[in-house]
């Protein structure tokens, strides 16, 4: 891809998603002049502190790389860059007015979702969870009213009836790279033709606690949407009814032609261990029971005790 002459870049982004966007700017840009990304996090039993994705990146590819946490260090740290434009991917963190209005260019958010649909922290959650067949990448301007901004690029994309957050969020993190990389081409960004989002606005704040058990008295298609939606993040699970215990579900479908069964009951086949819903079976691959490793769900039904089933109420 040929390089972006002449623009200063300061990219802002945390999460696995954000890596494939400050990659494509560090190497089709002449200068990427920092990064910020969100500090370090504990992580695991042990509350180890754990780098963002995009700042181990930025660190191993020699960028300078800022972890502001205010509203204050950031304007400090534009001050230090000096960029002509900022472009943030999933920084995770609000903009006051004062940063906004410290670089030149302004700053550009890469949002994975057609705006003004889906505006908020989960708009690829969201979009599964409610069963839209399309979503898309925009990138806008970012203003202090939520993802409100105007918009200078925006691209559709389908949703498989088989994605999962997970693996609709790495499709459209693909993309997003040229998109970014075609709009800063056409000029200083701080005179970018934009449009202002059309139609009435949906939002996508993030999941409370709890949300992510499958309520297994659903129909089998709302049931397998959701399933869908909170995989991997926040995680579907459900709950065994003997004992209580968590079982996260990793991979599984429905089958529309097994005949019903209890919602909860738990029967094992060829395909792999079906539970029942409130009309198919769920078809449980993959689980990731509390306390064990992931495994097979064939290897952990054999070692349930005989006749348990899964609590349709959950916890």
């Amino acid at each position: 891809m040929d390089r972006l002459t002449g623009m200063k870049v300061l990219f802002a982004g945390s999460p696995d998603a954000a890596v494939p966007t400050v990659r494509a700017l560090h190497e089709s840009t002449d200068t990427v002049v920092g990064v910020l990304t969100q500090p370090p996090a504990p992580v695991g039993r042990r509350q180890v502190l754990v780098e963002t994705a995009v700042g181990a990146w930025a660190r191993e590819h020699g960028l300078q790389v800022r972890t502001p946490e205010s509203s204050a260090e950031v304007t400090a740290a534009v001050a230090e860059f000096s960029p002509d434009v900022a472009i943030v991917v999933a920084y995770g963190r609000i903009l006051d007015g004062r940063a906004l209005d410290s670089v030149p260019g302004g700053w550009w958010n890469v949002h994975f979702s057609l705006l003004p649909r889906w505006r908020g922290a989960a708009p690829v959650q969201r979009a599964i969870l409610a069963g839209d067949t399309e979503t898309g990448i925009t990138l806008f301007r970012i203003v202090e009213a939520l993802d409100a901004g105007p918009v200078g690029a925006a691209l559709a994309h389908p949703i498989s009836p088989y994605d999962t957050s997970g693996t609709l969020l790495h499709k459209l993190s693909l993309i997003a790279p040229g998109l970014v990389l075609d709009f800063l081409a056409q000029g200083d960004p701080a005179s970018a033709s934009v449009t202002w989002q059309i139609g009435e606005p949906t939002y996508a704040p993030k999941f409370p606690p709890g949300f992510g058990h499958l309520d297994l008295r659903m129909d089998a298609t709302e049931l397998y949407q959701h399933f869908r939606a909170m995989t991997p993040e926040p995680g579907a699970y459900v709950v065994r009814k003997d004992n209580g215990t968590v079982v996260k579900v990793l991979s599984g479908w429905v089958d529309p032609d097994f005949h019903p069964l209890e919602p909860g009951e738990l029967v094992k086949t060829p395909l792999g261990i079906l539970v029942g819903t409130g009309s198919k079976p769920l078809v449980l691959e993959r689980v990731h029971p509390a306390g064990k490793k992931p495994m097979m769900a064939a290897d952990w039904f054999r070692g349930l005790p005989e006749g348990v089933r899964i609590d349709v109420a959950g916890k």
